[in-house]
This record gives structure tokens, C-alpha cells and sequence, in this order.
């Protein structure tokens, strides 16, 4: 078997400038930067930059978090596909509380929560989320 995973004490100064520039808001450098790592942050600069065919595409091939499902939320809401939106949000908040309250923070998502009355369905079921 060969192993696939290098432990370095060296930093990634490419991916470290990248996410600086995610911080820095120059969304246009990092996803240049971010590109070829295919990972959360190139996901949310892809975001950023409205690239969204190519944060979808990033986000499929990640492992299922709330985060993943949250992001996957603000594109599919962005392609005009709410179900699938409501989806991924109401899974985002079944895996994190938090996400809840982060919903009403990004346009795409309180607009759907305002639109689909999803307060409603939180507060009904307050003791799952």
C-alpha cells in the first residue's frame, strides 16, 4: 500500500496566502491561489467571486459537513433551484445549530427562510436542531 499523505513541519506559503488574501477580501487573488487545493477555502472564494458552477463542483467532492451543506445551500439558491437549496440548509442546520442563525446573515438564504417560513419548522422541532 502506498501511503497518500505527506506530514511536513513546512508551511504551505501558497495556501497561507491564499486564505490571507480570502481574509483580505481580494477574492480574485485567492482563487487564484486556491485553485488547485479544491478544498473549503477555494469553495468560498470561488463563492465570492460568483463562480459558482466551480464552488458547486469543489463542494460535491468534499466530505459532508454542515459548512459543505451550507455553502451548497447559497449556490443551488444562486442557480434559482430552492428545493434543493431549502435542502442543503435544513441538513446544514440538522448538523449545526449554529447554521440556523447563520442563515439570516446571507441574502440568499433568509430570503428562503422568510419565503419557506423555516423559523417555523426550526422552532417546531427545537429539540433536533
Amino acid at each position: 500500500m502506498i501511503k497518500d499523505t505527506v506530514h511536513t513541519t513546512v508551511v504551505d506559503t501558497t495556501y497561507m496566502n491564499g486564505v490571507d488574501a480570502l481574509l483580505g477580501r481580494d477574492y480574485e487573488k485567492a482563487v487564484t491561489l486556491l485553485r488547485p487545493y479544491g478544498d473549503i477555502n477555494s469553495a468560498v472564494a470561488y463563492i465570492c467571486m460568483d463562480y459558482n458552477e466551480s464552488a458547486r463542483q469543489v463542494l460535491e467532492n468534499l466530505p459532508e459537513t454542515a459548512a459543505r451543506s451550507y455553502m451548497l445551500a447559497i449556490v443551488w439558491a444562486r442557480f434559482g433551484n430552492e428545493q434543493k437549496a431549502v435542502e442543503y440548509f435544513l441538513d446544514s442546520v440538522n448538523n449545526d445549530g449554529a447554521m440556523r442563525h447563520r442563515g439570516n446573515l446571507d441574502p440568499e438564504i433568509a430570503a428562503l427562510i422568510r419565503r419557506y417560513n423555516l423559523n417555523v419548522i426550526f422552532d417546531k422541532n427545537v429539540n433536533q436542531f
